[in-house]
């Protein structure tokens, strides 16, 4: 098909009256797959750069240029380089470039290098985001002698590389080998864990075997799987990956529908999803700021509605919509985390969202993995010292709770602690002023934000938040860490593997909203791309589907 007939065929499909369909679908399918790829499929991404691989020192030829080579050639340093005409360095960088955190239970296949007849000589962590990185790395270090993807052997640690080094050297110095020296021909990261944008580099000293003659060998393999993820050379990337082609694609077909769009709504009539009015929105102090958002790009697009957003608590919420009359029913709508067991039968309630929540700790805790029992033994006050939990210095335990109103604290009470968090003992969170004799130390504040500030200004604070936010004061504040529950990483992904800190957000209406009211419509937006889109980017999933349909997880009798 030519130019002509191929542009004729999409002028007759705009003309159509399925043309904005059509094209709506192809920019959404051709736009979304990279996305998909990234965010769902293979949300998690590694990637690795080599950034040295060359020998040490001077070949003992290098010393010797003809005439001036008796004059070069000092008996001592040729002796030196002829120790190190052998051996040389590796450096390679290990970047987390996606964003998601990156657990050790996500690799399937441990992320290993090899270095063909290479034989490993001494490794170190360098250039790390941070000393704890670094040490984590450290221990984390196996040696291997050979190892398949589906055949790893037992590996050594770092320790006993080093060990072996001073017996390497005298033997190099001595020329000859150590007797029955092992040999190294891989290095193995396990257990390996990365928060997104950390790195490290990792650098080796590595020798040719016995009776190796000619060039340093440059060969380096490397093996790993990382279950919904993807770990990539940077070196052989692409300028023009699928993914760059079928966003272009995707922005064409894009802009063809926009001018459609545009088109359509300079027509008469074809406003219907907007209407006039106004509308609050209150409730859980945990979803009300991605609401605010939603209902930013909603007036945005209808600039006569007037949408408000106030975080008032799931609970409080719910009661205040319950006295609501029939003439004021369509001008509020309220947020709980979970259903509420304060709403009649007279209120409607809508699944929007999944929202799961994570406990939080100030890292003075020195913990970042706990058991649904060591939490309730923490909330009921049978452990109060973090050194009760961990070998290390002790750090008094300071909780940070959610009021009565907070859905929240009502979704931790029924999912982790199984009955009702303790009394109110504190107001700085440090210690019980209360009650002196208080067996916890318990604060409340009032939002998710103010928990997460308290969390990380007192040392061996712990609370919780839903995970969006509690991700965030993470990479915003280095005082506060994200912690494991029962060896779950807090993500819509474990939950069916047992993660239980989690629930539905639902919004409620007094009954069935009015045809053409502002609540009316901006519930139906909340199911439209762009709504879904927005929840997604905030870390949450949304509970209506592309396809229109309920997510499994809205509709489970646990949400």
């Amino acid at each position: 098909m030519g130019v002509g007939a191929t542009m004729q065929s999409l002028a007759e499909i705009l003309s159509s009256d399925s043309g904005s369909l059509v094209l709506g679908l192809a920019a959404l399918v051709a736009m979304a797959a990279p996305f998909v790829d990234r965010y769902f499929i293979r949300r998690r991404r590694l990637s690795f750069r080599v950034l040295y691989n060359s020998k040490i020192g001077l070949s003992p030829i290098d010393l010797h240029d003809g005439e001036n080579g008796s004059a070069q050639a000092d008996p001592q340093l040729e002796r030196t380089a002829r120790l190190l005409s052998r051996m040389s360095v590796v450096v390679i960088r290990i970047h987390n470039t996606g964003g998601f955190d990156i657990a050790p239970d996500d690799f399937e296949i441990p992320l290993s290098f090899t270095f063909g007849r290479r034989i490993v000589w001494d490794a170190r962590v360098s250039d790390a985001t941070d000393d704890g990185l670094r040490q984590h790395v450290c221990d984390g270090l196996e040696f291997f002698t050979r190892e398949t993807p589906q055949r790893p052997v037992e590996g050594v640690k770092l320790s006993r590389v080093r060990a072996l080094l001073p017996k390497r050297l005298a033997g190099l110095a001595a020329s000859e080998a150590p007797p029955e020296a092992p040999e190294w021909h891989g290095v193995r990261f396990a257990r390996l864990s990365l928060r997104r944008k950390e790195k490290f580099k990792l650098v080796v000293v590595l020798r040719e075997p016995d009776g190796h003659d000619g060039e340093i060998s440059k060969e380096i393999g490397h093996h790993a799987r990382l279950a919904a993820g993807r770990i990539k050379d940077d070196r052989k990337q692409r300028r023009f990956g699928w993914p760059v082609i079928t966003t272009a694609i995707g922005v064409l077909l894009t802009g063809a529908l926009l001018a459609t769009l545009i088109v359509s709504w300079s027509r008469p009539g074809d406003t219907a999803q907007c209407a006039t009015g106004k509308l609050a929105v209150e409730g859980s102090s945990a979803f009300v700021p991605i609401m605010a958002s939603i209902a930013a790009e909603y007036h945005g697009q209808c600039d006569g509605a007037a949408i408000t957003t106030r975080a008032t608590g799931s609970v409080s919420g719910v009661r205040a919509l319950a006295p609501v009359g029939a003439t004021g029913k369509d001008e509020l709508a309220v947020l709980s985390d979970g259903r509420s067991g304060e709403a009649g039968p007279d209120l409607a309630a809508k699944a929007v969202a999944v929202v799961v929540y994570s406990l939080v700790v100030n890292r003075a805790a020195g913990v970042d993995r706990l058991t649904t029992q060591q939490v309730r033994d923490i909330f009921s006050g049978r452990v109060r010292n973090w050194d009760q939990l961990r070998p290390g210095p002790p750090v008094p335990i300071g909780i940070v709770g959610r009021g009565q109103e907070s859905g929240t604290r009502k979704t931790f009470e029924q999912k982790v602690l199984g009955g009702a968090e303790d009394r109110l003992t504190s107001d700085s969170c440090r210690r019980p002023e209360r009650d002196p004799a208080a067996a916890t130390t318990r604060c409340e504040r009032g939002t998710t934000a103010e928990v997460l500030t308290e969390v990380a200004a007192v040392p061996g604070a712990i609370g919780y938040a839903d995970v969006p936010a509690a991700k965030a004061a993470a990479a915003r504040d280095q005082q506060v860490a994200v912690v494991q529950l029962d060896g779950h990483y807090p993500d819509v992904t474990t939950v069916d593997a047992g993660y239980r800190f989690w629930t539905v957000e639902y919004l409620y209406t007094k009954g069935v909203p009015s045809n053409g009211s502002v609540l009316k419509r901006f519930l139906d937006y909340l199911a439209s791309p762009a709504a879904r889109a927005e929840l997604q980017d905030a870390g949450y999933t949304p509970c209506v589907a592309k396809d229109g349909l309920l997510d499994p997880l809205c509709t489970r009798p646990d949400s």
